[in-house]
């Protein structure tokens, strides 16, 4: 019987210490945890976007990051409906944004989810980052016709992982139209030294401006800028 008692002593001290050193790592992770926030993530524009298809429906959200630090930041984006229940839920993602940096997050929804849809919400999840290359690259823009090609020049020696562009045409300061791309040589490699191109905006119909960012992340590897 003392032998049991000792050993039930003995597991409730050995749980009693784990329980504390967790406590005590989990107060020190915080510590030393980012200080980013989406808080500091200002958004600059909000946008509902119908496809020319009427297949979908894009959530377009145009922000800067005002983090201070470079970022790598996803949104949770949902469809609601007149009693607040969610109807669709989306998610998009960028691995690398630079300090005042402006992008754009989307969500794309099926319109046969969102008939009963009368508004979206979404929840930014942001994390600093040390792959962004947002430095090494350089963007031009020429029109073609109605659309717009758009080249990318990697000017870093190393491979990254592509430019993603993304752009909102406008008509008269309203929404007309949204399109991306990513510009790489062979899927999402960008090859140190590169230029390449890829044109968009082929379904925007007439549009008189319009709002483009792009972000461009590593491949893990240190950058020469």
């Amino acid at each position: 019987m003392k032998k049991r008692t000792f050993s039930m002593l003995v597991s409730v001290g050995v749980a009693l210490i784990l329980l504390f050193t967790g406590l005590f790592w989990k107060f020190d992770i915080k510590a030393f945890a980012s200080d980013v926030s989406s808080k500091d993530i200002v958004v600059n524009n909000e946008y509902t976007i119908p496809d020319s298809f009427d297949w979908c429906t894009y959530y377009v959200v145009v922000a800067t990051n005002n983090t201070g630090k470079d970022i790598c930041i996803s949104a949770d984006f949902v469809a609601l409906d007149n009693n607040g229940n969610v109807v669709s839920k989306v998610n998009d993602y960028t691995e690398a944004v630079r300090k005042d940096q402006q992008f754009i997050l989307y969500g794309q929804f099926l319109n046969t989810e969102i008939k009963k849809a009368v508004k979206y919400q979404y929840v930014f999840n942001v994390s600093e980052t040390d792959n962004c290359t947002y430095n090494s690259v350089d963007l031009d823009t020429s029109k073609i016709g109605g659309c717009i090609e758009v080249s990318a020049t990697n000017y870093s020696s190393k491979d990254i992982q592509g430019v993603g562009v993304r752009t909102v045409f406008l008509k008269n300061g309203r929404p007309v139209a949204f399109d991306t791309v990513n510009i790489a040589d062979v899927g999402y490699v960008f090859h140190g030294g590169s230029t390449n191109s890829q044109v968009i905006g082929y379904n925007a119909g007439t549009y008189d401006d319009y709002i483009m960012t792009y972000t461009s992340a590593g491949n893990g590897e240190l950058i020469d800028f």
